[in-house]
């Protein structure tokens, strides 16, 4: 079978999947593909020119990460190890065996070329567009509405209203009973209520003019369709992630405000001290901060907070959806992706790295700069210990853009040496609070240090690479991501099978939890 009989194969089978209305179409698949080809090009392939299954789940999570401010949930990696990545065993439940097999027949032992790769992403994004007309059906029944009802504007903007107080909280038992509730305890609870309202009015008033400038029935001026307000809750959708980044930027700016010599860091006695001085948001524990991979222990008698492992933690996500969280933007992954672009290659010689960063700025590094003696030894370092070449998806690369950006770029633990939750998991699941008693923080900030606190940089010689570099005669277990991604893809499919009654649906109590919990300097 050819690579374009391969393709519209599985194109066909997915759309078949979905159903009718699906968003899975040309257009999107060249656009998806196009941002997918420099990064897809960069990485190690196998002898058949394809992905093999940790490569293809890193580049689908970077997409997302990128593209949408996204993490979708069963694509994260634990440290930097993708190849042990689990998904929720309630989604397997409903995943239709028959299509994964049929799948797995027709790229059995090939891996994944840059073509399905950009089909899994697209149904993905369609899927995550289908979660959010479902929501918005919830709504409409909450407000007594029918789907063929028309609306005038100021009650379209209500219903919006609505929707988003159910996508931030993340709550799946809305009612009609409950919503004024609801929305009460949002104005009062979460303090970028207020922005996030005038962002959605935004998003409204011009794709109101946009549409309504085009004749667009469902857009006819005060009589809005369910269509009308469909394409607008999704378009809030595909901008609010980089719309929401502001709130990460502004959350840097004060880090970096008490940072450590221009380290990237931190010192905890700072970040607690900003804490007691009102800055309420910098108040995780230590055990917290570990778990998050934002706690520097390198130097146990000043213990940092690393200022872009901090910012890019679970605790400033959005628990958002049942396939996604929003996060704040890794700024790292737009220097890795200019990287990939010029490189091209999954290796490159030291040489051809130091004068590509030595011109490559960031939101704080300008350029042209010399790099010191220092950062240039440790990419020979990592070099050596590759036969020569760099290879550019791995620990030790990751850790060398972690010197070279301390503070765009965060330092990558090894697997196993973190667990990041958001606030609601850790404290469901150690029973603890995420922030430190004030008695605690105030014995960090008054304790006295022996010695001055390092200015030097920790540097970790394990390394551990996202796929080999060598080619192999088969893609191994690549049949694992497309389990893992089918069981999101399908099983969320056959749930919404049901209707707006699944949202409504199960044992468990609401949870009351509002969004500055999941975002915790939003508090």
């Amino acid at each position: 079978m050819s690579t374009d009989q391969l393709r519209e194969t599985v194109l066909q089978e997915v759309m078949a999947a979905l159903g009718t209305g699906n968003r899975v179409t040309d257009k999107r698949l060249q656009r998806i593909e196009a941002v997918l080809k420099p990064t897809f090009v960069a990485m190690p392939k196998n002898e058949h020119g394809k992905l093999e299954d940790a490569a293809a789940r890193y580049v689908l999570h970077r997409l997302f990460a990128h593209r949408h401010a996204m993490q979708i949930k069963g694509l994260q990696a634990d440290g930097m190890d993708w190849k042990n990545v689990t998904t929720s065993k309630v989604l397997e439940e409903h995943v239709p065996s028959f299509v994964l097999s049929l799948f797995e027949e027709r790229l059995k032992d090939q891996g994944l070329g840059l073509h399905e790769l950009t089909v899994l992403a697209a149904t993905l994004e369609h899927l995550i567009h289908d979660e959010a007309v479902h929501r918005l059906e919830v709504v409409y029944e909450a407000h007594g509405l029918s789907q063929d009802a028309r609306v005038k504007e100021v009650a379209l903007q209500d219903l919006i209203d609505t929707y988003m107080t159910l996508f931030l909280v993340g709550s799946q038992n809305f009612s009609a009973t409950s919503v004024s509730k609801e929305r009460d305890m949002i104005v009062e609870s979460y303090p970028g209520w207020q922005e996030t309202r005038k962002f959605t009015m935004q998003v409204r008033s011009s794709m109101v003019a946009e549409k309504g400038s085009s004749s667009d029935p469902n857009f006819a001026l005060e009589n809005f369709s369910f269509r009308a307000a469909t394409e607008i809750v999704e378009e809030i959708g595909e901008r609010y992630g980089r719309w929401q980044d502001s709130e990460c930027r502004d959350l840097k700016t004060s880090l970096l405000k008490s940072e450590h010599a221009g380290t990237g860091r931190v010192l905890l006695k700072d970040f607690y001290s900003a804490a007691l001085g009102g800055q309420w948001q910098f108040s995780e524990s230590i055990e917290y901060l570990r778990e998050l991979g934002a706690l520097d222990e390198s130097d146990p008698s000043h213990l940092a907070v690393f200022i872009p492992n901090y910012v890019n933690s679970q605790s400033n996500c959005v628990a958002s959806s049942s396939i996604y969280s929003v996060c704040c933007i890794n700024e790292c992954e737009a220097l890795m992706g200019h990287l990939e672009a010029k490189v091209a290659a999954p290796q490159a010689a030291p040489k051809e790295i130091l004068e590509i960063v030595a011109s490559l700025p960031s939101a704080t590094v300008r350029t042209p700069r010399q790099l010191p003696e220092t950062l240039t030894a440790r990419l020979e370092e990592v070099a050596a210990q590759h036969g020569g070449s760099v290879p550019l998806h791995g620990r030790l690369f990751a850790q060398w853009l972690h010197h070279a950006y301390p503070r765009e770029c965060p330092y990558p633990h090894a697997a196993g040496k973190t667990s990041p939750m958001t606030a609601d998991e850790w404290m469901q699941a150690r029973g603890q609070a995420v922030s430190a008693t004030t008695e605690d923080m105030k014995r960090y900030v008054d304790a006295v240090p022996s010695a001055p606190a390092p200015v030097a940089l920790p540097w970790s010689a394990e390394e551990q690479l996202v796929t080999s570099t060598k080619p192999k005669g088969s893609s191994g277990t690549w049949g694992g991501l497309l389990r893992k991604v089918f069981f999101v893809i399908f099983g969320l499919t056959a749930a919404f099978s049901f209707g707006t009654h699944v949202w409504q649906a199960g044992q468990k109590a609401r949870s009351p939890l509002l969004p500055c919990v999941h975002k915790q300097h939003a508090c």
